[in-house]
């Protein structure tokens, strides 16, 4: 049976964080996608349709829970599950975003060894 790589979307506007993200990923056999602001992720999701999209709460131009919104709402991209990716440990934050449909969430600075446990947890490797 080949081993097709699953392609993640991730949505972050941290360089750093992308870095780190990004090689990890990588590392573990993932294909990945980055966007750097909110502006075309429901675009690019529903033209691409990963496996797994991690997006970031605060970004520039769309943030994510408009875009989780949107996201959750497309029965295109309604079963693609969304792990949030944050600064922000708002409560009130957290639950409208899982309210609104994402799996799971990832509070900065993470750890990739919780990282990569969430995403295998919602890919099938």
């Amino acid at each position: 049976m080949e081993n097709k790589q699953q392609q993640i979307l991730l949505a972050e506007d941290s360089e750093i964080a992308k870095r780190i993200i990004v090689h990890k990923l990588e590392s573990e056999n993932y294909s990945v996608v980055h966007l750097a602001t909110g502006e075309n992720v429901v675009e690019t999701v529903l033209e691409l349709k990963p496996a797994l999209i991690i997006l970031d709460l605060l970004l520039p131009i769309r943030n994510g829970l408009t875009i989780l919104r949107e996201l959750k709402s497309n029965p295109a991209s309604l079963n693609i599950p969304v792990i949030i990716f944050t600064t922000n440990n708002n409560e009130e934050m957290l639950n409208s975003a899982l309210e609104l449909g994402a799996v799971d969430y990832i509070l900065k600075p993470f750890s990739t060894l919780e990282m990569m446990a969430k995403i295998k947890k919602y890919t099938s490797v």
